[in-house]
C-alpha cells in the first residue's frame, strides 16, 4: 500500500521536478477548500474576531479598489481606478482647511482693572486725560520736573442750595472774593438772586492765574436762570460781560379731552396728558362726584393744563387749570381754577364742594360724647369731647384750615392745640405727645398739627378730640359741614371770561413740534470739547 518518496520519483527522468506555480485565486481556493476541513478549536471572541477579519480582507482583496494604473491602461480595471482617485482627490479637497482667524480664549482673565493696564500703554489715554489714572513706568530718560505745571482751565459745575447767596457759591468753587461780589451783582441786576431755584447748577469755567498764590480767575460761567432766560457771563478783553440769553417759550395750555372707557387714568395718558395733571384731575372731580358709581365709560373727561415749552426743548407742567366730564355732549360738571388762591369754581362761580371736616386721627373711636364716670377721678361727669383710640406718635390731623389760637401746656388735656374755624367753629386736640404748630399759625386741612401722646389725665395714648361752637361745647359727631365760596360782580365777569378762553383751545394744540429758536443756534463744537468731565463743587 505505502510507497516511499524514492519509489515515486523513480519514473520522472533526472528525478527532479520544477515548483508549482500558483496564482493567488488558487493559493486561496485551496485555503478555502482546506477549511472545510473542520478542526476543532477553541469557540472563544478571539477565534470568531479571527474569523471575521479573514473574511472582510478576503471581499477586499477581491474587490481590487485601488489597481495599479499603469497596467491595462483603458480598461475597465483601469478605469475604475482613475474614478476611485478622483473621489478621493475630491473628498481631500473638500476637507481642505480654510484662511480665516481662529478665535480662541485668551490664556488670561481680562477685567476692568486689567483693561485699564492695557489702556495706560496705548495712545488713547492722551487724548482722554488718563482718565485710568494709570501710567506707564518711567524709564532712564524721564527727568523729574521741580514743579508740576497747572492745567490751563478747571471745567466745575456749582449747585445753589437752598438760602445760599451767589457769591457764597461761587467762592466754594474757588472764585476770588471780588470777582465774586462782581458777578453777583451784574446777575442781580438781570434777575434777582431769589428768584433763581434752588437746585440750579451752573457751569464755571476757571482760567490760568497769575501766580502760584492767586486764585484762578473766570473764564466762563453759565447757568438757566429761568426757564425763559439763560445767563452767560464771559471775558471779553480782560473783563467779565454779562450776556442774558432769552428763549424762546411757547405757553399754550394743553388741553386733553376723551372717553373714560375702562380706566379714566389710562385713556388720559395715552391721550399725552401728564401723570401729575391727571392725578389733580381726579382729586379735583372726586371732590364733587364718586367716580366709581357717577361715571360711566361712555361719558368723556375735559382736562386743560397749564404747559409751557422752550425752545430749547424743555417742558414745565403746571397746575390744572380745567377739569369737566360730559355726558351726550351736555357737561355735568366743569370747574375751573381762579383766583391768588388757586381754588375751582362750577361754571356759575360757585365755589367747589369742600368737606370742612377730616378724622383728625386714623384710629378707632374708644369713647363718645356725654356722661361717663372718669377712668382716673373715679366719679362721673361730662365727657366733652370725643376719644380715639391710637398708638404713640400717631400724626394727628387739622380737621379743615383754620387759625392756631392755643398750643401749649393746658392742665388735664396735657399738650393741648385748639383751631379756630370760619362760622364759629373751633376744634381741640388733647393728650399730644409733641405739638407741630405754634400759637397763631394758619392750618390747611390735612395738615399734621401733633402726635398722640398720653400727657395730662390720661391712662394711655389716645386722642382727645372736641369741637366748639360760639364757644360752646358740642358733640363732634354730629357736625359735619359744607363750605362754597361764590363770585359776584367784577369776580365773576373775570371768571366767565377766563373760562371762555381756556374753552377756546384746541385740544392737542400743545403737543405740536415747536419750530426751533434761531438765536439759541450754537457755533459747531469741536470733537475733543465735546469730552466733558466737570468736577463737582458740593
Amino acid at each position: 500500500m505505502f510507497k516511499d518518496r524514492e519509489s515515486e520519483h523513480d519514473g520522472a527522468p533526472g528525478g527532479d521536478y520544477p515548483p508549482a506555480q500558483l496564482s493567488q485565486g488558487q493559493v486561496l481556493a485551496v485555503a478555502g477548500a482546506s477549511t472545510r476541513r473542520r478542526i476543532p478549536r477553541g469557540s472563544g471572541l478571539g477565534s470568531r474576531w479571527q474569523g471575521w477579519r479573514d473574511r472582510v480582507s478576503q471581499k477586499l482583496a477581491s474587490a481590487d479598489l485601488a489597481p495599479d494604473l499603469a497596467d491595462d491602461i483603458g480598461s475597465r480595471r483601469w478605469l475604475r481606478g482613475v474614478f476611485t482617485l478622483v473621489g478621493l482627490s475630491a473628498v481631500a479637497l473638500a476637507a481642505w482647511p480654510g484662511f480665516s482667524s481662529v478665535e480662541a480664549a485668551p490664556s488670561m482673565q481680562i477685567d476692568d482693572a486689567v483693561r485699564d493696564e492695557f489702556r495706560s500703554q496705548m495712545i488713547m489715554p492722551l487724548a482722554l486725560g488718563a482718565d485710568s489714572g494709570r501710567r506707564m513706568g518711567a524709564t532712564f530718560a524721564v527727568a523729574e520736573l521741580e514743579g508740576a505745571p497747572e492745567r490751563p482751565r478747571l471745567d466745575l459745575v456749582a449747585t445753589l442750595t437752598q438760602g445760599d447767596g451767589f457769591d457764597r457759591m461761587l467762592r466754594r468753587a474757588g472764585v476770588s472774593a471780588d470777582e465774586a461780589g462782581y458777578i453777583a451783582t451784574m446777575i442781580q441786576g438781570a434777575i434777582p438772586v431769589d428768584d433763581i431755584e434752588p437746585g440750579t447748577q451752573v457751569d464755571i469755567t476757571l482760567g490760568r492765574r497769575a501766580s502760584p498764590d492767586m486764585p484762578r480767575p473766570v473764564d466762563a460761567l453759565s447757568f438757566r436762570a429761568r426757564f425763559d432766560l439763560q445767563l452767560n457771563v464771559t471775558r471779553r478783553d480782560g473783563r467779565l460781560v454779562l450776556d442774558p440769553r432769552p428763549i424762546m417759550v411757547d405757553a399754550t395750555p394743553l388741553r386733553v379731552r376723551g372717553t373714560v372707557g375702562d380706566s379714566l387714568y389710562r385713556s388720559a395718558r395715552s391721550l399725552g396728558a401728564p401723570p401729575s395733571a391727571v392725578q389733580e384731575f381726579l382729586r379735583t372731580i372726586g371732590r364733587e362726584y364718586d367716580l366709581d358709581r357717577e361715571i360711566s365709560s361712555g361719558d368723556e373727561f375735559d382736562m386743560i393744563v397749564d404747559y409751557r415749552r422752550a425752545a430749547t426743548g424743555e417742558i414745565e407742567v403746571g397746575d390744572l387749570l380745567y377739569a369737566a366730564i360730559i355726558r351726550e355732549d351736555r357737561p355735568r360738571v366743569q370747574l375751573m381754577r381762579f383766583g391768588r388762591e388757586g381754588r375751582f369754581y362750577s361754571a356759575a362761580g360757585e365755589g367747589a364742594q369742600q368737606d370742612g371736616l377730616v378724622r383728625p386721627v386714623a384710629g378707632a373711636v374708644s369713647s363718645r360724647y356725654g356722661m361717663r364716670r372718669h377712668p382716673i377721678l373715679g366719679y362721673r361727669r361730662m365727657h366733652s369731647g370725643v376719644d380715639f383710640r391710637a398708638g404713640h406718635g400717631t400724626p394727628i390731623y387739622a380737621a379743615t384750615d383754620g387759625t392756631v389760637n392755643y398750643a401749649g401746656r393746658n392742665g388735664g388735656y396735657g399738650n393741648f392745640v385748639r383751631i379756630r374755624h370760619a362760622g364759629g367753629l373751633s376744634t381741640g386736640y388733647a393728650h399730644m405727645s409733641r405739638i407741630a404748630v405754634r400759637n397763631g399759625e394758619s392750618v390747611t386741612r390735612g395738615q399734621v398739627i401733633g402726635y398722640v401722646g398720653s400727657t395730662g389725665l390720661s391712662t394711655g395714648p389716645h386722642l382727645h378730640y372736641e369741637m366748639y361752637r360760639n364757644g360752646q361745647k358740642i358733640d363732634p359727631l354730629t357736625v359735619r359741614f359744607v363750605t362754597r365760596e361764590r363770585l359776584t360782580g367784577s369776580q365773576l365777569a373775570n371768571f366767565r371770561e377766563q373760562l371762555v378762553r381756556l374753552q377756546m383751545v384746541e385740544a392737542g394744540a400743545a403737543l405740536s413740534e415747536l419750530p426751533p429758536d434761531p438765536s439759541m443756534a450754537d457755533e459747531p463744537v469741536r470733537e475733543i470739547d465735546r469730552i466733558e468731565n466737570r468736577q463737582r463743587v458740593n
